[in-house]
């Protein structure tokens, strides 16, 4: 670990990546604000850790601290917009800010991902930008920034002596799992991305163009995917409560333990004909009438909480293990349930169901 001023940290770095997994989000820093809690810059002010790998000498990923150091390059940016032609000194100054903290060489020194990589290029080469862009965070961070210098009339050179009060942290990651310890470190976000979590995880494992296309194929409404696996984890972890806030998690859990007993592509296709079952349930996509007729009527009666149990029993008929006159009965007996709750009006415990459901397919 290494304590350092953030300003200085950013003169000295040639390039800053990003993980595919990470974004800018609301949690972006208003340096300015810190300057009306000391107005004097008696003191310094820590701003915790920042996570890094070191890739080269002058080159590195950011695990953790990424809104910090967008939030800065904003401020940076901001200071230089608000004082551009206003005389020859401030000028040059504005030239050596963009030289020294903004870009490296002809390019940008923070590599973002995806759209916020669009956005901050925009911003920073001053080009126009949509409403949808103006209501983004970067965007909205900026203009709060550019209002603040003007409003309280700030002068750049007490922004920079500010900024020089600002302190890091700096820890090393080279020995763990970069896209685990961003994990760890937001799980509590719920503006995390799980799913895109998966995707990366999945492409260290070599297995992501299956699961694209379980994505592409049995996915196709927005939250399908978040309702399959759900369901999925709900029946093999014995779920009583499912976060998900915590899919990303359960899901490597999962995988890795099933690692033990299988290979990556034999369990990815094996998840792929799960999602497949899930997708003939959620469309009652089914030739067989009788199993058709009786996903009608759970679907009626408001069932859904009990299709993680369905889709496990849907499982075991589709590899053979029951027969179609037992998984038929299974589907009649849940909706018989499903009735007598709706007009009882109360929540009767479906696990007594599930005993005598799961007794019924052991003496069949």
């Amino acid at each position: 670990m290494e304590v350092v001023n953030l300003l200085k940290f950013l003169n000295n770095v040639h390039d800053l990546y990003t993980l595919e997994v990470s974004r800018c989000n609301r949690e972006l820093v208003n340096f300015l604000d810190l300057m009306t809690e000391d107005e004097q810059f008696t003191r310094s002010i820590d701003l915790g850790l920042i996570y890094l790998h070191q890739r080269t000498i002058d080159q590195y990923t950011i695990v953790d601290g990424l809104n910090r150091i967008v939030s800065l390059s904003l401020l940076l940016h901001a200071v230089c917009e608000c004082y551009k032609k206003t005389s020859p000194q401030n000028d040059k100054a504005i030239k050596t800010i963009r030289t020294k903290y903004l870009f490296s060489g002809s390019k940008v020194k923070l590599h973002l991902q995806e759209e916020d990589a669009d956005l901050y290029l925009k911003i920073i080469n001053g080009e126009r930008l949509s409403g949808i862009e103006k209501s983004k965070p970067m965007f909205v961070l900026l203009h709060n920034f550019w209002t603040q210098i003007k409003e309280e009339k700030l002068q750049a050179s007490n922004i920079f002596k500010m900024l020089q009060k600002i302190n890091i942290v700096l820890v090393d990651t080279d020995e763990v799992s970069k896209r685990d310890l961003y994990y760890r470190l937001n799980k509590n976000n719920r503006k995390i991305n799980q799913i895109m979590m998966i995707d990366n995880y999945l492409k260290e494992n070599g297995v992501l163009n299956i699961w694209e296309d379980l994505k592409s194929s049995y996915c196709v409404e927005k939250d399908d995917i978040i309702l399959f696996l759900r369901d999925f984890f709900l029946t093999k972890f014995n779920y009583k409560k499912f976060s998900p806030d915590r899919l990303y998690e359960s899901f490597v859990n999962y995988f890795e333990t099933m690692m033990l007993y299988m290979s990556e592509d034999i369990l990815m296709k094996n998840i792929k004909r799960s999602a497949m079952l899930y997708y003939n349930m959620l469309n009652v996509n089914f030739k067989n009438e009788d199993i058709r007729h009786a996903f009608i009527n759970i679907k009626r009666h408001n069932g859904t909480d009990t299709y993680p149990y369905i889709l496990s029993v849907y499982e075991d008929y589709h590899t053979g293990n029951i027969s179609e006159t037992i998984f038929i009965e299974i589907l009649n007996t849940i909706d018989e349930y499903l009735k007598n709750r709706q007009v009882s009006g109360q929540n009767i415990n479906f696990n007594e169901l599930v005993q005598y459901l799961n007794s019924l397919i052991s003496f069949k």
